[in-house]
């Protein structure tokens, strides 16, 4: 079943991080560093902007959204979610008023207000439905909340740059029309009631208990992803925040990219066998997607670590280039350790409501990468500040799975990992050995050698358990 739902979600959770790959490497050739780092701001503020208006309702629906046997129980939570929606939206207006003080004072307009509260709305609603959508199994809705903002703010923002204005705001207003559009395509297939009612506060009282220790979570997790751009623009400018961003933002794009892979359909497959009393299903469940992320995040990080710098060189606008060669490889790595311990071992303290020990690892690793990139940060400056990052994860990824084995029963897939590891070496010793050249036909031939290598030695180590699936299958 995940293997699956895992390929159905494949186009969404595939080309959404890819053009958002993409179109930061395009923003590079039209926008100042100071425009890319007002864009930078906006676009992370309203993450958080989010979590607070909507995150916590969205939460609930993806865990207990009524089926559609259920009519009074689903026409109760429509109603009421129209009231929530209604008032995130009212919320996202306030948010961006606030916010306009966040930037640079020579961008502090009444126009960037309304293109940022525009902007927050219709990021949260595809944000929020994409959530019941997954809910309700519902892929194709999926897909167009999933790719209308990434791809079409794409589209929309490469013609207004080609036509406008190339500043934060034009691109902006854009992405904002692309998220609207996907919203008004997307949400005929979801079964909406067009109408206010009296939002049941029963539901109301149940989604907000469940949904804000989440919340505070959320947060939590908010902080310990951005807090080093509020770092870096505090300590060295909106300038400097906006050439750090590319190469930040693409190696964590990366990371997020290979784990979103293969962990968007375990949490409601887990979720699922949990409410069914299956624990120990869901244990194997969350094992296996263990070894998944692992056999995806771990050779990817060592591809962008080779061959980052070239494809940088190729790809990336001049002012932009050498910081963020020396970027992409540490921030990809960051980014991998991060998602380890998110995507299975913390996965695992929400699903079994132990909410405080997830909070507990979440405070461990902002103290941590907090202290450790401010250190890097005055030591090596915005290199110093990566590198703390990727040093608290790897701290926070222990003591998740410590904990996740002492008080859950979860063990980590040691084995798995070692022989993933073994691949990857052989995989970097050939692609270090090649001496590609700087240029795409390098890139193809160290790409393309380096994961048939990777998946040659990947199958040998895994070939027992090979022989056993088809054996399961052909019986």
């Amino acid at each position: 079943m995940l293997i699956s739902h895992t390929l159905r979600y494949l186009p969404a959770q595939l080309f959404s991080p890819l053009a958002q790959l993409v179109s930061m490497i395009l923003w590079t050739h039209w926008l100042a560093p100071v425009e890319m780092g007002v864009y930078t701001l906006v676009t992370v503020t309203q993450e958080i902007a989010f979590l607070g208006c909507l995150g916590w309702f969205s939460v609930y629906a993806l865990r207990f959204l009524p089926s559609d046997a259920d009519h009074a129980g689903r026409a109760r939570y429509l109603n009421t979610e129209n009231v929530v929606v209604l008032a995130s939206i009212l919320g996202s207006m306030v948010v961006a008023v606030v916010a306009i003080w966040m930037m640079p004072p020579s961008h502090r307009s009444w126009q960037l207000v309304a293109v940022m509260a525009a902007f927050f709305a219709s990021k949260a609603l595809n944000a929020h439905y994409a959530e019941r959508a997954r809910a309700q199994s519902a892929f194709v809705a999926f897909s167009v909340l999933q790719l209308s903002g990434p791809l079409g703010g794409l589209a929309l923002g490469w013609l207004a740059m080609q036509h406008g204005q190339a500043d934060a705001l034009t691109l902006l207003l854009a992405y904002a029309l692309a998220q609207t559009l996907g919203s008004l395509l997307a949400l005929p297939r979801l079964g909406m009631v067009w109408r206010l009612a009296r939002p049941d506060l029963a539901l109301l009282r149940s989604a907000f208990s469940f949904g804000g220790p989440l919340l505070v979570l959320a947060v939590l997790g908010w902080v310990g992803e951005n807090y080093i751009r509020y770092l870096v623009q505090w300590h060295s400018g909106a300038s400097a925040l906006g050439l750090m961003v590319v190469g930040w933002a693409l190696g964590r794009r990366c990371a997020s990219v290979a784990s979103m892979v293969v962990t968007t359909a375990a949490f409601p497959i887990a979720s699922r066998l949990l409410n069914e009393g299956k624990r120990d299903e869901a244990l194997v469940q969350l094992r296996l997607n263990a070894v998944l992320l692992v056999a995806v995040l771990l050779p990817v990080t060592a591809a962008v670590e080779l061959l980052g710098p070239a494809l940088v060189s190729l790809t990336v606008a001049p002012e932009y280039r050498e910081i963020t060669s020396e970027l992409l490889g540490l921030s990809m790595l960051a980014g991998a350790i991060r998602n380890l311990h998110m995507h299975v071992t913390d996965q695992l303290m929400v699903l079994d409501r132990r909410l405080r020990m997830t909070a507990k690892v979440d405070l461990f690793e902002i103290a941590t990468c907090a202290a450790a990139s401010l250190v890097g940060l005055v030591l090596y400056d915005i290199r110093g500040a990566v590198i703390g990052q990727a040093v608290g994860s790897a701290l926070t990824l222990g003591l998740s799975v410590y904990w996740a084995r002492r008080h859950l029963g979860f063990d980590w897939p040691w084995l798995e990992t070692g022989k993933v590891l073994l691949a990857c070496a052989a995989m970097a010793a050939v692609i270090a050995a090649l001496h590609v050249d700087a240029d795409m036909g390098g890139l193809v031939i160290g790409s393309g050698v380096g994961a048939l290598v990777y998946i040659g030695v990947l199958s040998l180590m895994f070939w027992p358990d090979i022989k056993r699936m088809r054996g399961a299958r052909a019986s």
